[in-house]
């Protein structure tokens, strides 16, 4: 693999939407995927730093901290260990964060930063059985390359996170070197990501170089100060972290504004959730007076993945209509009208909503 930077090919652009130039973060423009698995120039983008530059001739991932054994694999070694392919969806905490009010501080996403894609890597399981972890280890510690100054604390620091060491959560993940059945894209986190299905995006590391074991509880910036459910400023004793995705749905068509014309229309969308399966999506056209079940229309759908879903509408008087979606999953979690707001707007919920207007007089029937 040649050296990774910036420079690559232009991947992950066309047609995404900026959301913040300087780091680069897009969202994808959800009314262009017609494919259960997101292409992945349309997957989106979420960064808090520049894009890091990586010498493939040096590069290699380190397992340390309190193990037995401290090992580094390049490469081509990672490419020789065992390999497992996962579908999984997974979401920016800040998706949805726009339609918040008050307004939460943040890049302010629509619906778009999620996404569904194929992934293939080395099981975490079998990378930290290789290092021997020792016992009384609580966390393992994730360490990208890309790195950078904050806002509001001095230092340089590299974007960093930790899963708790809990033998199921852990058994599911992977660091992933294929998408889609091609080399992880760099802007994407090649060579290696981490993959962590059925939580919100930060939690899958990009451009990973180090994994650490730790008896303590890691208390860096994007794990204590950041990706925390805050109900006031600073009030950091009752913070809650972020962790899996809630059960959340959107409308892909129509869009918002779009003009109809009388007739019958088939309204489209998407819903996903984080450890259980979608299992029940309503639309209703009227505001949320009244609600009709759609139909899951993703054969695919499986568990730590999206499905599409459809409900056929037909219109036969002109006015301004409110459509609406809401999810329920196996869990038995349903989408709330309007999400708990948090200071820093996390995990965004409320069911979406998309005014459509039809101009005229009413059919003749």
């Amino acid at each position: 693999m040649p050296n990774l930077s910036v420079t690559a090919p232009n991947e992950g652009k066309a047609g995404l939407i900026p959301a913040k130039t300087e780091p680069e973060n897009l969202e994808c423009p959800l009314g262009l995927v017609t494919t259960w698995l997101v292409p992945n120039e349309l997957f989106y983008i979420r960064n808090h730093f520049p894009y890091p530059q990586i010498d493939m001739a040096t590069w290699s991932l380190s397992i340390g901290g309190q193990c037995q054994r401290l090992v580094a694999f390049h490469y081509d070694e990672l490419l020789k260990m065992p390999r497992v392919t996962k579908n999984v969806t997974f979401e920016c905490a800040g998706n949805k964060r726009s339609f918040l009010t008050p307004p939460a501080a943040g890049e302010q996403y629509g619906i778009g930063a999620v996404g569904n894609a194929k992934w293939t890597g080395v099981p975490l399981s079998y990378v930290l059985d290789l290092a021997q972890i020792d016992a009384g280890v609580q966390e393992i510690i994730f360490t990208g390359s890309d790195s950078g100054q904050r806002p509001d604390m001095p230092g340089e620091f590299n974007y960093q996170r930790s899963l708790p060491f809990q033998k199921e959560l852990l058994a599911e993940c992977l660091l992933a070197y294929e998408m889609n059945d091609k080399p992880l894209p760099f802007k994407h986190g090649a060579p290696v990501r981490l993959i962590v299905p059925g939580w919100y995006g930060m939690a899958n590391v990009k451009w990973l170089t180090g994994i650490t074991a730790s008896v303590t509880p890691f208390k860096g910036p994007f794990q204590a100060v950041d990706y925390l459910y805050l109900q006031r400023e600073d009030d950091y004793q009752q913070a809650v972290p972020v962790t899996e995705m809630k059960v959340n749905s959107v409308i892909t068509w129509p869009s918002k504004g779009e003009v109809l014309k009388p007739g019958t229309y088939v309204l489209r969308g998407l819903a996903w959730t984080g450890k259980g399966m979608i299992t029940k999506v309503s639309v209703s056209t009227d505001d949320g007076m009244s609600w009709t079940d759609a139909i899951l229309a993703s054969p695919e759908h499986q568990q730590f993945t999206w499905t599409f879903w459809e409900y056929t509408w037909t219109i036969s008087s002109p006015g301004h209509y409110s459509l609406m979606v809401k999810a329920e999953d196996s869990l038995g979690n349903q989408q709330p009208r309007v999400s708990a707001w948090n200071v820093k707007g996390y995990g965004n919920n409320m069911m979406h909503q998309v005014p459509a207007f039809v101009p005229g007089t009413p059919m003749v029937h």
